[in-house]
């Protein structure tokens, strides 16, 4: 899919800029904004410019998925590890490997799935379900359209998932709106 963040309004100048220098740092990046705003575009502007641009982009609508069916879409499983596991499959991180993993609508992600979550971006390594320790490389970009902080206070998104994942944010909360200009 060739998406390219096209425009030449100074929110769109100041969001080139900022995808510019995160492009390469490999540090987890969230992307807020409202429905529709193109999360989804930087995301993959971000991995366009990038040193893992020949590398996957592999996509996951965290709301779209049952929390049964998101663990193992994730992370993967062994044969047997449940009824109906008749075969390995390995979850999106594995496949992302080396690449970028588009971790869309995490704000839906539950609770407890944000600890293994968190555990991936700390360590890089995750255990499928039913067995196996699996390292990976995988560059997380997620994106929310939920108040983050909100959710914080509220119990329904965890402080240190929250700091991992904004190491570095490339559009501010002004996602479509007038950013102001990046810093020098």
């Amino acid at each position: 899919m060739d998406i390219k963040l096209i425009g030449n309004s100074q929110s769109i100048r100041n969001i080139k800029k900022l995808i510019k220098v995160v492009a390469n740092t490999a540090l987890s990046v969230i992307i807020y904004g409202e429905t529709g705003v193109g999360k989804e575009v930087v995301a993959r502007e971000l991995h366009r410019i990038s040193d893992r641009k020949k590398k996957r982009f592999v996509k996951v609508n965290c709301a779209a998925l049952p929390s049964e069916l998101l663990e193992s879409e994730l992370f993967g499983y062994e044969k047997g590890a449940f009824t109906g596991a008749t075969r390995f499959k390995p979850g999106k991180f594995e496949v992302a490997s080396d690449g970028i993993i588009f971790l869309d609508e995490i704000g839906d992600i539950p609770l407890h799935l944000q600890a293994k979550l968190l555990h991936v971006l700390q360590s890089g390594e995750f255990s499928r379900l039913g067995g196996h320790d699996v390292k990976v490389n995988t560059w997380v970009i997620a994106a929310t359209n939920h108040d983050l902080e909100r959710d914080l206070s509220e119990g329904r998104f965890r402080e240190d998932l929250y700091y991992r994942l904004g190491e570095i944010n490339p559009c501010p909360p002004c996602l479509g709106q007038a950013c102001p200009p990046p810093a020098d």
